[in-house]
């Protein structure tokens, strides 16, 4: 089931709006419909706010992956989510001043539409009303072009403000953290500003439970657990730093030729663990390897009698690297191809395959007997994961 309510590209970039999108603007359209314009009119109006706070907070997230495409980083997409937005970047940016750069970026784009907004708002309002934040609640309902300009100004400055909160998975403590890799390794960092963003969402859901405020609530146990995923991701990311590709490989590995049959491919996952065999011609060539999905779907569509040429990925579709390179390197390559499969090439001669099945299980045994021996993945200080900026 497709969970997006709908998808569009701009600028080389996906965005994704989440299906529970829809809930948001049904709120919109009760909270402004009780209100002094009426059902009909304050519906419509609070709809209409709705949508262009999430125009708002797309800028905010192109403001991100335009910032991150400078320094060489791909977004994979953008995804809009009731409690805003996330720009899913293909990897951490490699230096601190980098990530600095692009997580000012986001908080920014808020500021300049606020400021670009201002003056808008004082003509239209002979300068009145804009500073007036007594009479901003009650008059921010009733529909009109000056009332909705207050609106985004106010917006765009609680966005900015809210984003810099030093609490993953919003840009502020991003901002810790990078701050704070210019004086210790990049793990130790990350986990120093997870702890000071677990202790903000306490406090959150601590006010948020006394005061009544649900969505205080909801947005602490964002925070908590987006913190918890990056710490995650950073130090398996650390962990893989350490091991190389050559490592990975698995040496007694079946290879299959192009000539067998799916029939044969049956009995081998039978009476072993490997899943995607490397696929060479009778000339001893690398040509190709054939995944487990691929086997899957071609056993349902042509039985067991089909070829495994016919089956296998071609070798032009297959991503590769070199022996050397590190084993967080070779996932990220895999994240951003779409493959579960690199190919490692030695000056020309494809030594074996390394699937994401590999990397998995050399960090799980590696990663546990690293941290029985109290040497955790802190002793890394480059950032090595995928990044989202909210």
């Amino acid at each position: 089931m497709n969970v997006n309510l709908a998808e569009f590209r701009l600028l080389g970039i996906d965005v994704k709006v989440h299906w529970s999108f829809v809930l948001v603007l049904a709120f919109g359209a009760f909270v402004y419909g009780a209100g002094p314009a009426g059902w009909v009119t304050g519906s419509l109006y609070g709809v209409l706010t709705i949508l262009l706070l999430f125009v708002c907070v797309t800028l905010h997230e192109y403001g991100h992956a335009l910032a991150a495409r400078r320094f060489g980083i791909g977004t994979r997409s953008i995804l809009l989510l009731p409690i805003g937005g996330v720009a899913n970047l293909e990897r951490i940016p490699e230096k601190p001043g980098q990530e600095i750069v692009i997580v000012a970026a986001g908080p920014l784009v808020n500021v300049a539409l606020a400021i670009l907004l201002l003056p808008v708002a004082l003509v239209v309002g002979n300068g009145a009303g804009v500073f007036n934040f007594n009479a901003m609640g009650a008059s921010i309902q009733n529909p009109g072009f000056f009332n909705l300009l207050v609106f985004l100004i106010s917006t765009n400055i609680l966005l900015a403000l809210f984003n810099l909160l030093p609490a993953f998975p919003l840009d502020g403590g991003r901002l810790l953290r990078a701050l704070l890799a210019y004086t210790m390794p990049y793990v130790r960092a990350t986990q120093t500003a997870v702890a000071v963003g677990r202790l903000l969402a306490v406090m959150m859901a601590i006010f948020g439970i006394f005061s009544g405020a649900i969505g205080l609530l909801l947005i602490a146990f964002f925070v908590y657990v987006g913190g918890s995923a990056e710490l995650e991701a950073v130090s398996s990311r650390a962990v893989l730093r350490q091991f190389r590709a050559r490592e990975a490989l698995t040496h007694n590995a079946v290879t299959l030729y192009t000539s067998e049959r799916l029939e044969r491919v049956m009995e081998l996952i039978m009476n072993s663990y490997q899943t995607d065999y490397p696929v060479r011609d009778l000339a001893g060539k690398f040509v190709g390897v054939l995944t487990r999905p691929r086997l899957i779907n071609a056993l349902r569509e042509s039985g067991p009698e089909t070829r495994v040429v016919d089956a296998m990925m071609p070798a032009s579709a297959i991503p590769h690297c070199s022996p050397d390179a590190d084993l967080a390197s070779v996932w990220e390559q895999m994240s951003q191809t779409g493959s579960r499969v690199v190919a490692i090439v030695d000056h020309g001669d494809v030594l074996g395959i390394i699937t994401s099945d590999d990397i998995s299980e050399v960090f799980q045994v590696m990663g546990a007997a690293m941290a029985s021996r109290s040497q955790s993945s802190a002793t890394s200080p480059e950032p090595t994961g995928t990044g989202d900026y909210a």
